[in-house]
């Protein structure tokens, strides 16, 4: 889940709670289902009849001068009214709702960075193509490019753009693509993620610019559905391993603390193929905590994670305590989204790698 967004399906990222009030009965929406079958590169274009979608990007990029940096680049979209939406392609624009948050990690000054912007749409300053792969608001955008993505956003003190190359297939999530959320079928979402694209471009700083090179990680969620009212939020880890596997893990935290039983992850091997997680086969075990400043919020800050089915142990650590984002322009959800480092082993054998790890729900609980 992503972002959230994750569950990966981060689900409330992008709902305030006056989204909510606008929103149409959420009958008026398409669900997620197991007869969904994901086609691309169709899939990869916005889903307007479907109440909530997000593209998410994370990555870990290296100067040429051996800085290290992390990025979040989300774009979000929500709809108001299906039927209007629907009605013309006029109004399309008017009744969707559009977020998205940028934030930077500088590893090497202890430093993060972030931004988010959001729009109605009006005036043409910001759309998802229901036809192509490209969403934006104002300056900030992702788009397909053949078999390349670009990137790019600007702000007064930050900027980035990049270009991603797929180094492996999409892989889906769940079953099929079809990733369920909670008790009723419909707490679900289609999802399907990119876990290693080739990274390269620049990035700027307080107007310091940087050429880099990495990898990056995407997610693509849309559904209509929100999390149970037993789940207040959510601990999610994108993780690339230094040889050329990856992990996704994420946990549905219950009102009792528990991890819901639809947490769930995907084990991608060197050649593509996956091997799925049910929330039996693995847990995560937070080894210390961190008090934002900002919102008072306590999150976890390094965790163990046992995956007794691939023999893995692992430590995930973040590289700067404090990665929240505060988005009372946007979404209205403080939550904690960050660059982090893995050490561990795999069969016995070491394992290192890069994480991004995303939690929600600690400043406070996410209820609908």
């Amino acid at each position: 889940m992503k972002n959230v967004v994750s569950a990966l399906a981060l689900l409330a990222l992008i709902l305030s709670a006056s989204v909510y009030v606008a929103c149409e009965q959420k009958s008026d929406f398409q669900y997620a289902s197991r007869t969904y079958q994901l086609s691309f590169p169709k899939d990869h274009a916005a889903h307007h009849g479907f109440r909530t979608e997000w593209q998410y990007y994370t990555g870990h990029l290296r100067s040429t001068d051996g800085q290290r940096f992390g990025y979040e680049l989300t774009f979000f979209r929500t709809a108001l009214s299906l039927s209007e939406v629907k009605s013309s392609d006029n109004l399309a624009g008017r009744k969707q709702l559009y977020f998205a948050h940028f934030a930077i990690t500088d590893e090497t000054n202890h430093q993060f960075y972030h931004a988010e912007k959001q729009s109605r749409g009006s005036f043409g300053d910001a759309d998802a193509s229901e036809k192509y792969y490209k969403t934006f608001i104002g300056n900030w955008s992702a788009q397909q490019l053949g078999n390349y993505t670009l990137l790019q956003a600007e702000t007064d003190t930050l900027s980035l753009v990049l270009i991603l190359d797929p180094l492996k297939p999409v892989i889906l999530q769940g079953d099929a693509g079809y990733s369920r959320k909670g008790e009723d079928e419909k707490n679900a979402s289609m999802y399907y993620s990119y876990t290693r694209l080739k990274t390269t471009g620049a990035i700027s700083i307080l107007g310091n610019r940087y050429t880099v090179e990495g990898e990056s990680w995407n997610d693509h969620e849309f559904s209509t559905s929100a999390l149970d009212k037993n789940s207040i939020g959510w601990d999610w880890f994108s993780i690339q391993f230094s040889d050329s596997t990856e992990l996704m893990l994420y946990q549905v935290r219950q009102r009792d603390g528990s991890a819901g039983k639809f947490s769930s992850g995907t084990f991608v091997r060197a050649d593509g193929s996956t091997e799925k997680l049910s929330v039996a086969d693995f847990t995560i075990s937070p080894m210390e905590t961190y008090t934002s400043k900002k919102t008072g919020a306590v999150y976890p800050s390094k965790w163990t994670l046992a995956i007794p089915k691939l023999s893995m142990d692992l430590v995930v650590t973040p590289t700067v305590q404090d990665q929240e984002l505060l988005t009372k322009e946007s979404t209205r959800i403080s939550y904690w989204e960050g660059r982090s480092t893995v050490s561990g082993t795999r069969q016995g054998k070491p394992l290192s790698g890069n994480a991004y790890v995303e939690l929600t729900g600690y400043a406070q609980p996410l209820s609908f």
